[in-house]
């Protein structure tokens, strides 16, 4: 099971603006912080935004996402809009992804750079 995920970036200032939104509206915070990138979590690092070790540019992964487990159908829909609201991309818009009304809630959405990210909730509330 993975330990933390991590997004490459070309541009820290802008990445942490949108994920220091997105990622404390779920309760995470700057854990850590290196000299190419900060580290998220809640009491530990879950999530890390980096320009790549290389120093070659960052870019996309081709079928790469992280998934967020979020405490309500209702913070999808926030969580969504906030990013949406602060230059995300929609990629599927909030809702049930199978025909069972308790099952899988979801939205998707690209960061300012491109990388995928499902926002979900499993169960009624």
């Amino acid at each position: 099971m993975p330990i933390y995920a991590t997004f490459g970036t070309n541009d820290l200032d802008k990445a942490t603006a949108f994920y220091d939104e997105i990622l404390g509206m779920i309760g995470a915070e700057r854990v850590a912080a290196i000299d190419r990138g900060v580290f998220y979590g809640r009491g530990m690092m879950e999530f890390g935004i980096l320009s790549p070790a290389d120093g070659e540019p960052a870019v996309v992964g081709n079928g790469a996402m992280i998934a967020l487990d979020v405490p309500s159908r209702a913070l999808v829909h926030d969580i969504h809009a906030k990013a949406l609201s602060l230059g995300g991309v929609c990629e599927g818009q909030p809702g049930l992804r199978d025909d069972d009304p308790d099952g899988f809630y979801g939205a998707y959405f690209r960061d300012p750079e491109g990388n995928k990210i499902c926002v979900f909730r499993i169960g009624a509330v």
